[in-house]
């Protein structure tokens, strides 16, 4: 079990995304294998003649020689720009709309049920992964289209930003060429220019489309796991004032995806040139890599929850509000942090609903006796019996306001009672005294 009762940092994300990986290996390579296998398959078939290509590679035969044969695979220029075309703008958006939502869904409920300590099954998970199928769906068409028409009107203003960029940058090495002797060193410096103010905007793109994809990225495990409807709003709710440290967890996913992927391609080329084999060995280790992508969005979906409404109860716990299970927006089945504040109530669950235990000033619960507090009433009570024996050898006595010291006990001496006294005490009230007949 993986609890989640702290904000993590990027470092943190990262090392529990990797143990939940590492410890339920099995499980995330058949999920991946039975959502994106058959996209990879279908990308080989529809660009390359698989028929035209060796199963294993041959003798003899050189990187260059491979590469050439692999190239007319592709079909002619014609042909391979159709494929390219038809697997781009249909196969791939469709494959993205209808199977991806439930691909990450699987990896959300699996790292729900770690949290919970739950049994993990290839099953259970499959079946979870479509159980809100239908509004996984509609709310990823609905951010498909948000991310185009950002990516539309970023580009619309790139685009007046290149030509203004152009004309400064060619005025500017004009200048440099007029008051240059050296027309090469001004070509220089205005080839610098242009490249440095290309590089800035396709930064700025970049960072635009970036950041509305973080910000109303995280949709999806609101829908499958809280089952709320305002997803986008409350994706930007929960991204609020997070957008440079998710930034940055896949800013480092992305080095390590890249590494991985270039370094293995480079080595299969080398051993299995471009063979079948090279190539489904490459499918294979491109689905091992796949889930470093989505085991971190789980989590890091999960420590946003924690440090936007776990601040949210504190605050409550803090007025002295008590709660039981935590259970976030309705449908959810309960998901609890495990907070405990000193001052309100002491707040434990993981998903099942718990009695408040209430606790002192010291965090201890209300009704148990700290170590020092036995010793302490011990001596209190040791103390206040002292006390009572000397009140009774001083002769210092309660009496109500008219009543009469009797005699001899004006100097403290302790006077017997009578035996018609004492019948009155024994019997709350005095009886009448017989008379003899």
């Amino acid at each position: 079990m993986i609890s989640f009762e702290r904000p993590m940092g990027i470092g943190a994300i990262l090392d529990r995304s990797f143990q939940i990986y590492r410890k339920h290996f099995t499980v995330t390579f058949l999920l991946m294998l039975l959502f994106f296998g058959p996209l990879y398959l279908l990308q080989n078939l529809v660009l390359f003649d698989v028929s035209s290509v060796s199963l294993l590679p041959e003798s003899g035969e050189t990187i260059a020689d491979s590469l050439d044969r692999f190239a007319e695979a592709g079909g002619s220029g014609e042909e391979l720009r159709i494929g390219l075309l038809l697997f781009s703008f249909l196969l791939m958006p469709l494959y993205m709309l209808a199977v991806f939502p439930a691909a990450v869904s699987s990896q959300l409920h699996l790292v729900r049920a770690v949290a919970d300590g739950a049994s993990v099954g290839f099953k259970e998970l499959l079946r979870s992964s479509f159980s809100r199928y239908w509004p996984m769906v509609g709310n990823t068409l609905l951010f498909g289209l948000i991310l185009v028409g950002v990516y539309t009107a970023i580009s619309t203003a790139v685009v007046f930003g290149v030509i203004i960029v152009a004309a400064v940058s060619f005025g500017i090495g004009a200048g440099i060429s007029e008051l240059g002797s050296d027309p090469f060193g001004s070509s220089i410096v205005l080839v610098v220019l242009l490249v440095g103010m290309y590089l800035l905007v396709g930064l700025l793109v970049m960072a635009g489309i970036g950041f509305f994809a973080i910000r109303f990225g995280f949709y999806l495990p609101v829908v499958a796991l809280e089952g709320a409807r305002s997803s986008l709003s409350r994706s930007w709710k929960l991204t609020k004032g997070n957008f440079w440290r998710i930034f940055g967890i896949y800013f480092v996913l992305s080095i390590i995806y890249s590494v991985f992927m270039m370094g293995t391609y480079a080595l299969l080329i080398a051993v299995f040139k471009l063979s079948l084999l090279g190539q489904l060995i490459y499918i294979v280790l491109t689905l091992l890599i796949t889930p470093i992508y989505m085991i971190p969005y789980a989590v890091t979906y999960f420590d946003l929850r924690v440090r936007n409404e776990g601040a949210d109860l504190e605050q409550m716990l803090a007025a002295g509000q008590s709660y039981g299970s935590y259970s976030g927006q309705p449908g959810e089945a309960g998901y609890a942090a495990g907070f405990a504040q000193a001052g309100g109530s002491a707040y434990a669950g993981a998903g099942d609903a718990v009695e408040p235990v209430q606790t002192d000033r010291f965090a201890q619960p209300v009704g148990a006796e700290r170590p020092d507090e036995a010793a302490q009433e011990a001596v209190a009570g040791h103390t206040s019996g002292a006390a009572q024996d000397r009140a009774g050898s001083a002769g210092e006595a309660v009496r109500a306001p008219g009543t009469t010291t009797p005699a001899g006990q004006e100097d403290g001496s302790s006077v017997k009672p009578s035996p018609e006294s004492e019948s009155a005490d024994a019997n709350g009230s005095k009886e009448p005294e017989k008379k003899d007949e």
